[in-house]
C-alpha cells in the first residue's frame, strides 16, 4: 500500500512539473521524444561536403498542442525553414553549398510526440 501511494506522490509531482516548466522524455535521433508543454530548441552542428549536397530531416509526430519548427542555418542567417503542428510526417530537404551549418529544431508548447533524423547526404539534381 504504500509503494502504491508514493508511486501516486510521484506521478503527481511529475504531472504538476511538467504542467508549470513542461517536460522532455527521449533521445533524438535514436528515440522518440515526447513533449509535455515544452519551450525550448536543440542546436546540431553539421558539415556538408561534396558535389550536389543536401540536408535532409525526416520528421513525424504528432503534437497536440504547439509547434516545431525546423531550420537550417549557416552563419547565423536561416537557409531554410520548416514549421509542423499537428499531425506531421515529412522528409524535408534544404539544398546547400560545401560548409559548416547548424540544424535548429524549434519547440513553442509542445505537447505530443516527435521523431526527427537528420543525414547529410549528395542528391543528383
Amino acid at each position: 500500500m504504500r509503494t502504491l501511494l508514493l508511486l501516486a506522490l510521484l506521478a503527481l509531482g511529475l504531472y504538476w512539473y511538467a504542467e508549470r516548466y513542461g517536460l522532455a522524455v527521449g533521445y533524438p535521433p535514436f528515440l522518440p521524444v515526447f513533449y509535455w508543454k515544452y519551450t525550448g530548441e536543440a542546436q546540431y552542428p553539421i558539415r556538408v561536403s561534396g558535389l550536389y549536397d543536401a540536408v535532409k530531416v525526416k520528421v513525424s509526430g504528432n503534437l497536440e498542442e504547439g509547434r516545431l519548427s525546423v531550420a537550417l542555418l549557416r552563419d547565423g542567417r536561416v537557409v531554410g525553414e520548416r514549421v509542423y503542428s499537428g499531425s506531421f510526417q515529412e522528409e524535408a530537404r534544404f539544398f546547400t553549398s560545401p560548409g559548416e551549418y547548424l540544424l535548429r529544431f524549434q519547440l513553442q508548447g509542445a505537447k505530443g510526440r516527435v521523431r526527427y533524423d537528420w543525414v547529410t547526404t549528395k542528391f543528383a539534381p
